[in-house]
């Protein structure tokens, strides 16, 4: 019988679920609305399926912590990173996009496939179809890579305070000392007088 994941696994795979579902949206968004005749897209996957193919593409070159997303739309490169609700840039794709920008690349984190599309927009891609740009929610983005901490999604955030109130409850067990059970001090002392006895 195997042990039930924990919730960090849960987690985990939540949050792929959910960066798979944006990546497919904002896939079907450009399909839609961006021009073929000046702009080129395509979803990136660098991720080694092993350890030695890992070790092999890295031989060749090929860099860890690129974006979901590659478009060039008349010469300018943008780069989007899709991410989950609860997603933020690891050090890797930070250090990825401190490294595009100076190259003249444009570089965006997005939490839904609508907030890709509108880092799109901001990087200056017009779309071959008329496109309103969406209400966005602060937690969905986009955005730059410059700000100091993102927005949490309202569940994300109750999520996280109740892990937080879960860790204090249990340092106060830690540090509270347990009491003694009901004639400990008499049983000991019996054994204490037993052990005598024996010798």
């Amino acid at each position: 019988m195997t042990d039930a994941p924990s919730f960090a696994v849960m987690q985990r795979r939540q949050s792929r679920l959910q960066e798979f579902a944006e990546q497919t949206k904002f896939a079907r968004l450009m399909e839609k609305h961006l021009d073929r005749k000046c702009t080129f897209w395509t979803a990136l996957e660098n991720k080694p399926i092993s350890r030695v193919s890992g070790m092999f593409q890295k031989r060749r070159g090929v860099r860890s912590g690129l974006a979901d997303v590659y478009v060039l739309y008349r010469g300018k490169s943008i780069f989007v990173e899709l991410k989950s609700r609860r997603g933020v840039a690891s050090k890797t794709q930070k250090q990825v996009r401190t490294e595009l920008l100076p190259a003249g690349a444009d570089w965006w984190l997005a939490r839904s496939g609508r907030a890709a599309m509108m880092a799109l927009h901001l990087s200056g891609v017009v779309f071959r179809r008329r496109w309103k740009p969406p209400r966005l929610k602060p937690w969905e983005g986009p955005f730059s890579g410059t700000e100091r901490s993102l927005p949490q999604h309202p569940l994300v955030a109750a999520e996280r305070a109740a892990a937080r109130r879960r860790w204090r409850e249990r340092q106060r067990r830690r540090e509270t000392p347990r009491p003694e059970p009901p004639h400990a001090g008499a049983q000991t002392a019996r054994r204490e007088n037993e052990a005598r006895a024996t010798r």
